[in-house]
């Protein structure tokens, strides 16, 4: 059995080799917005749904360009080899 790869910022997608690319970081405004009971906003299509705490505490959302998928990088995770 093969060792597990770790994934690391600027690798290409585990599952189809494209591009991750951020997400969208709504501001606390647009987030405030977007869970208010009365009166919803919408955020931009692709844009994190997680709340700061939880921004914070998994790190930034990433997205697969091609097959959408979606992984997270801690802010002290190292950068891939170029």
């Amino acid at each position: 059995m093969s060792e597990a790869k770790v994934l690391r910022r600027g690798d290409p997608c585990p599952a189809c080799g494209g591009v991750l690319v951020a997400a969208a970081v709504p501001t606390d405004e647009e987030f405030q917005r977007a869970f208010d009971r009365e009166n919803p906003g919408a955020l931009r299509v692709g844009s994190d749904t997680a709340n700061p705490e939880q921004r914070a505490d998994l790190g930034a959302l990433f997205t697969c360009a091609r097959c959408r998928y979606a992984t997270r990088f801690p802010a002290d995770a190292p950068a891939a080899a170029q």
